[in-house]
């Protein structure tokens, strides 16, 4: 499994504090946008070139700002107003996972894909790759059984093409296993949502590994947007499954101890 950002909103926290403040300013958003934006003031321009100036009181003082607009990004976004996390755009690349795996991930439909097609590809004559859950892995006897019966599908899709069975109707045969690739497109806010729900130990090892990955590359390009990307228990402080695994008390339990 393989996961790239390949393309991000430039100065998402410049964004978000954009949209904040149209809601509370007499200013213009573009009037906003364009003060926050203004370096020409460290800028010292010659005939020949253009170099910066930037002292380090300066920086210093652009880091602060900086930090103060996210402060205020932040406090939106915990008082329970996000859309202003959907200003914020994602396309994740992402290889070698289950068949499985994106039949769970495309139920999540405020995010858009572009999946390999195993219509119009065909894979004869190529690596068969699929994916092995862990608990077939650590059972010797499961791994033989899995992997035999993984063969013999790869097998009779090769002799469904050789006979002139088009790949769309020899793809039948093919399991869950399987392995595709994916393009995902998705705002800030149905990131985190779905996050809240992946990365819970409730959810399938494979995709909860997935977004591990995902938020990798998140915070690869600003950690603290990385950091919104939790599961739900963080968010609320209690855990909502039948099943806990008792990183956080059970929302059940915290009622009975108040009653």
């Amino acid at each position: 499994m393989k996961v790239k950002l390949i393309q991000v909103t430039q100065n998402p926290i410049d964004v978000m504090w954009t949209a904040a403040r149209t809601c509370y300013s007499a200013k213009s958003p573009i009037e906003m946008w364009e003060e926050l934006h203004d370096y020409s003031k460290y800028f010292t321009q010659t005939e020949e070139l253009i170099s910066v100036n930037i002292t380090e009181d300066v920086a210093n003082n652009m880091k602060k700002q900086e930090e103060k607009r996210w402060n205020l990004v932040k406090k939106v976004l915990d008082s329970g107003h996000q859309s202003i996390a959907e200003t914020v755009v994602f396309t994740f690349s992402i290889e070698g996972v289950s068949r499985s795996l994106t039949h769970q991930l495309v139920r999540h439909r405020l995010a858009c894909y572009s999946q390999q097609s195993q219509r119009y590809v065909n894979f004869k004559d190529k690596t068969f790759e699929y994916a092995t859950p862990d608990t077939i892995k650590k059972n010797v006897g499961a791994e033989v059984i899995y992997n035999e019966f993984m063969s013999k599908c790869k097998e009779y899709y090769d002799k469904l093409i050789d006979i002139g069975i088009p790949a769309e109707d020899a793809r039948y045969i093919l399991p869950n296993a399987a392995c595709t690739n994916i393009n995902m497109t998705v705002n800030l806010r149905e990131l985190i949502h779905i996050c809240n729900l992946r990365l819970c130990t409730r959810a399938q090892k494979e995709i909860r590994e997935l977004f591990k990955l995902i938020k990798q590359e998140v915070m690869g390009v600003d950690e603290r947007l990385g950091n919104l990307l939790v599961p739900s228990c963080e968010v609320h402080g209690v855990c909502f499954e039948d099943k806990c695994c008792g990183r956080k008390p059970k929302f059940e339990e915290l009622i009975k101890e108040k009653q």
